[in-house]
């Protein structure tokens, strides 16, 4: 069943990302503050025909992408910013997600050059790919394979777009409109990347159907997370993830100038789940 962003869809997309962020009482307070503000800016009538009639579309909830050189380069559109409330999603999962922030390329080129394995014994597993950035930038790398999983549909018609727009990459690339946390894992040994893709109720979730997995199938396995600070408190709920490193990498002047969120570095968490000795 495919979820739209409709008016009423939206309200309590809203409501259940504050409570996971704010916790209930906190989520009541700042619904009713947002209300009331709105209310005395609006009136009633307003604030009906905002929320009930005329919702914020796609269009209005996206920043105008800039055109970062990457995108110059390889002929793509992965710019931009998308909140998760905004986009049509296969599954109520879609509630926690996080939205689209591209990645910069220059943290995430050095963070995939410092792995301790061999590239081309994996598949790049991007959770939550987007418009595939990150997929494009890991196939700068000798993976055995590379796999995008993105719960919008708009955002993985953009990203097959992207990667059709760089033909020898097709045979190497594959994006699927799959709820990570139903996502069956192909075999061998994997590399997973999240930049931040979602909020902690998924991450469980999403870290359990691992787990599930490789206790059926072990084999090398490494999780590389984009974010700080991170759920450290949902990754130490999973003994079966050993946290390697954690390194920031700083961004090339181009990425500084071009980065949405006004950053400079970013921090990447790199863990181990092999279960191969259990």
């Amino acid at each position: 069943m495919k979820y739209r962003p409709i008016a009423p869809f939206i309200l309590v997309r809203h409501f259940v990302r504050s409570v996971a962020i704010n916790g209930f009482f906190g989520a009541i307070g700042g619904t009713t503050n947002h209300l009331w503000l709105s209310l005395q800016k609006h009136g009633l009538k307003g604030v009906v025909r905002f929320f009930f009639r005329n919702p914020p579309s796609v269009a209005q909830a996206t920043t105008p992408p800039q055109e970062h050189p990457f995108d110059l380069v390889h002929g793509t559109d992965t710019g931009g910013t998308i909140s998760g409330a905004y986009y049509s999603a296969i599954s109520l999962s879609s509630i926690y997600t996080t939205g689209y922030v591209p990645t910069m390329p220059s943290a995430l080129t050095q963070a995939l050059s410092a792995l301790p394995l061999r590239h081309q014994d994996f598949t790049f597993i991007d959770i939550g790919s987007g418009k595939g950035r990150a997929l494009l930038i890991a196939a700068q790398f000798p993976f055995l394979r590379l796999l995008g999983v993105e719960i919008s549909t708009e955002l993985c018609e953009i990203a097959r777009s992207n990667i059709a727009r760089n033909p020898d990459l097709v045979p190497r690339v594959t994006i699927v409109n799959e709820d990570a946390t139903r996502l069956v894992y192909p075999e061998g040994p994997l590399l997973l990347y999240l930049n931040n893709p979602f909020l902690a109720p998924i991450l469980r979730r999403t870290l359990q159907n691992l787990e599930r997995q490789l206790n059926l199938s072990p084999r090398p396995t490494y999780l590389l997370y984009e974010m700080n600070p991170r759920y450290a408190r949902v990754f130490n709920a999973f003994p079966f993830l050993k946290e390697l490193y954690e390194v920031t990498y700083p961004f090339s002047p181009e990425d500084v100038a071009f980065d949405p969120m006004v950053r400079t570095e970013e921090t990447f968490t790199l863990y181990s789940a092999d279960l191969l000795s259990r």
